[in-house]
């Protein structure tokens, strides 16, 4: 009963800091909008609304791509991880219950990945680094692109190798791997089921 309860605190918790970090970001928008109607530029407000709306409109994608426990890692990691700025585009209406691999697994594997980026990168030198999830689907293919604006240190690079061959008989098709004093990236296809 008291583990229930710590357990229920602990995630009750998180729910009030995921819900203040959202009210926070649309109290910013609120602000910014507000700003541009004072200094009488509706044009730039208009443009502001755009970039707002097709940020909510990525959000509901991120929703639906058919594993919940990876839409609610990627639609709350900002609010929970402060040293590393998540970023998440789904190009395509996606559906990842269409995976060979289970949806569970590609989820460890994916937040595998990002925790493995989040503790191996070089710190920014002024505000934390951002890393770039892209998804898409391409014939019989999910792709999934990670886009790291920073440096992944040596000993990142190996971990990463070692969750691929951890990966198995459901292992993703590196179909890019750059590693730069200033960017490093991973591309890769994960088949679909026929």
């Amino acid at each position: 009963m008291k583990d229930e309860r710590k357990l229920l605190t602990e995630q009750t918790d998180l729910l009030l800091q995921v819900l203040n970090h959202q009210r926070h970001d649309w109290l910013n928008h609120f602000q910014v909008l507000l700003g541009y109607l004072k200094l009488g530029r509706p044009e730039q407000g208009e443009e502001y609304l755009k970039r707002v709306t097709a940020l909510v409109c990525q959000e509901s994608m991120i929703a639906r791509i058919n594993c919940p426990p990876l839409s609610v890692f990627f639609l709350t990691f900002n609010a929970i991880h402060h040293d590393l700025l998540l970023e998440v585009e789904v190009c395509d209406q996606m559906d990842l219950s269409t995976l060979a691999m289970d949806t569970q697994e590609f989820f460890r594997f994916v937040t595998n990945l990002v925790f493995l980026i989040k503790e191996h990168q070089r710190p920014g030198a002024h505000n934390a680094n951002s890393l770039l999830i892209s998804m898409a689907n391409e014939e019989g293919l999910i792709q999934i692109r990670f886009d790291l604006a920073g440096t992944l240190l040596a000993s990142g690079n190996e971990e990463v190798e070692k969750l691929l061959e951890r990966s198995g008989r459901l292992a993703p098709i590196v179909t890019e791997w750059s590693r730069t004093e200033d960017e490093w990236l991973l591309a890769m296809n994960f088949p679909c089921r026929t």
